[in-house]
């Protein structure tokens, strides 16, 4: 029996097997139990084999593609389709911004849970701000789902994204306000990237905004920062500035900031404390241009009596302070450094008038004089003649814009002399028709209107509004010109194409034999106009635009549109129009020095106030002029905006935005998306 169990054996063997069934019937039962253990046993050990461990399969942890997670998005029900579609457009961000806004565009904003309504807020932001439409960061981050999530990162972007467009509408204490949120939540690494942009903001940071904050702070690689910008800030000397600019490289060696430092700062130092003791002033104080060359002057001269004034005050104070604390051997010791901290000798002034005059001659006989440094020509053509034939030996801070030259156009070799002693600046028309073009992008524009009259400097505008426009890629609708005897209203209709409208009706009535209901229509294809007009055209084109059915197309103009003098009865016809404004112009800002001038010189409170905040600016840049060129991101506050200067010598205005409301101007908010809100809102 157990050599039976021993051998391998299956049921049906068992059962086949005839004579042991037959001769063993009674000893079958009591092991039946066993016999079925065994045969069970024996077939499932037949035949003995070894088990091998299979390995588990691997997970696949390779990230998707966005093609991948678009394909998944389709078998998937919402919201989980949509929040892979979300995370597919974040991949394609960078590269494929287009795509990943048709992506988003397809989803429904809100039928979204809250989370997924912020990301894809932050990306349509980020979208935007690739694609220039800086108007619209602001339409998808003032969203609540933005304002109130708690992913540190996703608050974090937002709260760059706002300060980077703030920057670029000139809004910096609101951007100052979105880096300090910001900033603190990133890694060095993730700041790097975003100095460039904080460090503008900082620059153009009131000096006690600053103090302030560097006062409140205990963080310190922040404090770098804003010491560093506390020495740029305006009205520093040059030596004292240098001065600054040493100990803060000697004592913050390791911060970030210290890229922002002038590569050339030692080889400055010699310059520093080289201010002319004699300056002339060539302008044309008789001819055409009197009026004009006189109105300089008087500014310039306004400006010299109130720096001395100043000066002499404070040097009187300083006399008083010595003696009462020192001996005469300590009070000369203080005025020498008082020279250090930026005081300056009064510098003589000369006068030469420039008409009829050879300009090139003229500036040699100021040279020959003792004139270290020329303040004009004032005449464009007196100005680029000057540029070519420069006398040697002597600063020119010219008051117009050469057309010639590398500055102008960078990408050609300047020729002729060295022009590093050769400095521009002017109220030039087409510099602010620049402004106009850029601020219109910036406002989410594309395709402009554009009006201009007849005369050369409308004309001038024009062509750098439009080189500026095409650059920034944006799309020119039409030009329309007109002259004193054009009639307004036919004018804008025939631009903006209500005859063809309405031609297009009359055909429709002769075909049907019968009058039809109608109501004239404009063009459809412009988002913006652009005028280069006169305070009396303005008045007259901006309400015919209203006529002929484009009261809501924002319209921009140059300073050239407002008259200088708030009259709101006048000016109830230039309402929602658009202008770049000195802060000698802009209401509700003035100055000492405005009001000594305009008390002086009547004539300075109309069309020519803004020739005399020329010549007032030009004294008070001319110690500056080697601090702003050399010091990228140094400026000064004058009457004609906040001026710097550039590598080639020219001197920029950054001017304030306003518009036209109830006859008045006031600031230029950020737009909104709707021009029908903006009115309503303005004429509130």
């Amino acid at each position: 029996m157990f050599d039976l169990l021993k051998r391998p054996l299956c049921l049906s063997a068992l059962i086949n097997n005839e004579d042991f069934m037959r001769d063993n019937p009674s000893r079958l039962r009591p092991i039946t139990a066993l016999i079925i253990t065994a045969i069970l046993a024996g077939c499932s050990s037949q035949p003995p084999q070894q088990v091998i461990q299979q390995p588990l399969p691997t997970v696949d942890t390779t990230p998707r593609t966005a093609d991948q997670l678009l394909v998944q998005a389709e078998r998937a029900s919402f919201p989980q389709s949509a929040e892979l579609k979300i995370t597919a457009a974040e991949q394609l961000l960078t590269e494929q911004s287009y795509r990943a806004q048709n992506i988003l565009e397809s989803i429904p904003y809100d039928e979204l849970p809250s989370d997924l309504q912020a990301r894809l807020s932050l990306l349509r932001a980020e979208i935007a701000e690739h694609s220039g439409q800086n108007w619209e960061v602001f339409h998808w981050l003032d969203r609540e789902p933005v304002i109130n999530s708690t992913d540190p990162g996703l608050i974090s972007r937002s709260h760059i994204l706002r300060a980077k467009a703030f920057n670029r509408y000139g809004e910096y204490l609101a951007a100052l306000d979105e880096w300090l949120s910001a900033m603190p939540n990133l890694q060095p690494e993730q700041q790097e990237p975003l100095y460039h942009d904080f460090w503008a903001t900082l620059l153009h940071t009131p000096h006690e905004r600053l103090m302030s904050l560097n006062a409140q702070t205990r963080d310190n690689n922040l404090k770098g920062w804003l010491e560093l910008a506390m020495i740029y800030s305006p009205g520093k000397a040059l030596d004292r500035q240098l001065e600054n600019l040493t100990q803060w490289q000697n004592h913050w060696s390791d911060h970030p900031a210290r890229k922002f430092l002038p590569d050339n700062l030692d080889s400055l130092t010699a310059e520093a404390v080289r201010h002319p003791q004699k300056i002339a002033l060539l302008l044309p104080t008789s001819g055409p241009l009197a009026t004009a060359g006189k109105s300089v002057r008087d500014g310039f001269m306004a400006a010299y009596y109130s720096s001395n004034k100043n000066s002499s005050n404070k040097n009187s104070s300083n006399k008083n302070s010595s003696n009462k604390n020192s001996s005469n051997k300590n009070s000369s010791n203080n005025n020498a450094t008082s020279s250090n901290t930026g005081e300056q000798s009064i510098p003589e002034v000369l006068f030469f008038d420039t008409y009829k005059a050879d300009i090139v001659q003229l500036a040699e006989q100021a040279r020959d004089s003792g004139a270290e440094l020329i303040v004009g020509p004032l005449d464009k053509s007196n100005v680029i003649r000057l540029k070519q034939s420069p006398p040697e030996g002597v600063t020119i801070l010219a008051l117009n814009y050469a057309d010639t030259g590398s500055e102008d156009n960078p990408t050609q070799p300047a020729k002729g002399p060295s022009t590093d002693g050769f400095y521009q600046f002017g109220l030039s028309t087409e510099d602010e028709a620049r402004l106009a073009a850029q601020r219109g992008i910036l406002d989410g524009h594309r395709r402009a209107l554009i009006f201009t009259s007849n005369a050369s400097w409308s004309q001038r505008a024009v062509e750098s509004f439009t080189n500026e426009w095409k650059k920034l890629e944006g799309e020119v609708a039409g030009i329309s010109q007109f002259d004193n005897k054009t009639e307004y209203s036919k004018l804008a209709g025939e631009a903006l194409l209500v005859n063809n409208s309405q031609q297009r009706a009359r055909q429709i009535s002769r075909l049907l034999r019968q009058q039809i209901g109608f109501e004239p229509r404009r063009r459809q294809d412009i988002d913006m106009i652009f005028m280069a007009t006169s305070p009396e055209e303005a008045r007259q084109i901006k309400p015919a635009l209203a006529y002929q059915y484009a009261g809501n197309v924002p319209a921009y103009a140059t300073s050239n549109a407002y008259s200088g003098q708030t009259n709101r009865s006048r000016d109830q016809d230039l309402n929602f129009l658009r202008v770049p404004i000195m802060p000698w112009n802009a209401p509700g800002k003035s100055s000492s020095l405005k009001q000594s001038i305009t008390g002086t010189w009547p004539t300075a409170r109309g069309q020519y106030g803004s020739l005399f905040a020329l010549g007032a600016d030009s004294y008070n840049l001319h110690p500056r002029l080697q601090q702003l060129r050399s010091l990228s991101g140094s400026r000064i506050d004058g009457l004609t905006g906040w001026l710097s200067i550039d590598d080639h010598g020219r001197v920029s205005r950054e001017l304030s935005w306003q518009i036209f409301r109830n006859g008045q101007l006031t600031p230029l908010p950020i737009p909104v998306q709707n021009t029908d809100v903006l009115a309503s809102q303005s004429s509130e």
